[in-house]
């Protein structure tokens, strides 16, 4: 892992990657923001794209600010780049599936830190809203994700982990059924174990509300589940 650092940014890198495409990708980044392959999310909050690097596809998330008090406000915590490049080795060092960390950038002037970067590998899946959507066939693919799905909930649970944002379209269905878990922005770890079951149950609770919530989600699917989380 590369550190390096300036008045105007922090970058960190994985060597185990090209660096100097990295480093091309970083001296240049907002090009590749604005002149993506596709754009896979762009709001107010944050912009992600799909970029090719060295016949890779690598996915680019930018934490957007909202001028210079929200700055301001955040000048003492971690940036949201850097939270997803944590969390991300955090999970993969459990074994709990996720995307690969390539890169981070941060601007900063001094203490005031403003948009940041995390790029990762990109993860080619079918994020669970879609995969269990209404207009989907229930097939025997169903069982072994939902049953996967909840071994990584439990996993997660076990480490005291607690993703704080377990929507649908943040769990990508891959090859295999395997579930990856993806946008950690909000991710937490606790120290204490009461504080960690809490969670644990809420996240549940939280989960499963998405299957109410999301219209278009099959039914059967909503009762897979339900009936999973009670073992």
């Amino acid at each position: 892992m590369k550190v390096l650092k300036s008045f105007k940014q922090y970058i960190q890198w994985d060597e185990s990657f090209n660096t100097q495409s990295i480093l091309a990708v970083l001296s240049n980044i907002e090009y590749h923001m604005t002149y993506p392959e596709r754009f896979l999310k762009n709001d107010p909050t944050s912009t992600v794209v799909l970029i090719e690097v060295d016949g890779q596809k690598w996915v680019i998330k930018r934490a957007n600010t909202k001028g210079i008090l929200h700055c301001i406000r955040r000048a003492f915590l971690p940036s949201r780049a850097f939270k997803n490049w944590n969390n991300a080795k955090k999970l993969l060092s459990m074994g709990i599936d996720t995307m690969q960390p390539i890169a981070l950038l941060e601007e900063r002037w001094g203490i005031i830190r403003g948009r940041s970067y995390f790029i990762s590998n990109y993860i080619e899946g079918l994020d669970a809203l879609h995969f269990f959507a209404c207009g989907a066939k229930p097939n025997h693919l169903w069982q072994s994700a939902a049953e996967n799905i909840c071994n990584m909930m439990k996993k997660l649970a076990a480490h005291r982990v607690s993703h704080r944002d377990l929507n649908l379209s943040n769990i990508l269905i891959c090859s295999q059924q395997k579930p990856f878990l993806i946008d950690l922005d909000a991710m937490c770890q606790y120290k204490w174990h009461v504080l960690a079951k809490r969670a644990a149950m809420k996240e549940r609770k939280r989960f499963m509300e998405n299957w109410s919530e999301a219209p278009n989600v099959h039914e059967q699917a909503e009762q897979l589940f339900s009936r999973l989380l009670q073992n």
